[in-house]
């Protein structure tokens, strides 16, 4: 059970949770995958567990994700579970 806190996309949406706003590039910073940073990103998305800003006024374009209301509640009772199993981040 206590595998499933090292899938990435659960790592993505506690780093989000934890850290929002948070640049593509500190996101991609968590996963050694590029393949796996955009599948996870895609699957949080579609979800509606975190949303994309793009500030197209600045060079470069800047990718900012935050986490949406129900993704923190997934985080939060995430959380929860990781407690009660004694796993740590």
């Amino acid at each position: 059970m206590k595998k499933i806190f090292e899938l990435p996309t659960l790592l993505i949406l506690d780093f989000i949770y934890t850290n929002s706003p948070v640049r593509h590039k500190d996101i991609a910073q968590q996963v050694s995958s590029r393949g796996t940073l955009s599948m996870s990103l895609n699957s949080l998305l579609e979800e509606g567990l975190i949303v994309r800003k793009v500030n197209t006024e600045t060079k470069p374009v800047q990718t900012y994700y935050l986490i949406t209301r129900k993704g923190k509640d997934i985080a939060e009772k995430l959380q929860e579970i990781r407690k009660i199993l004694g796993v740590q981040k």
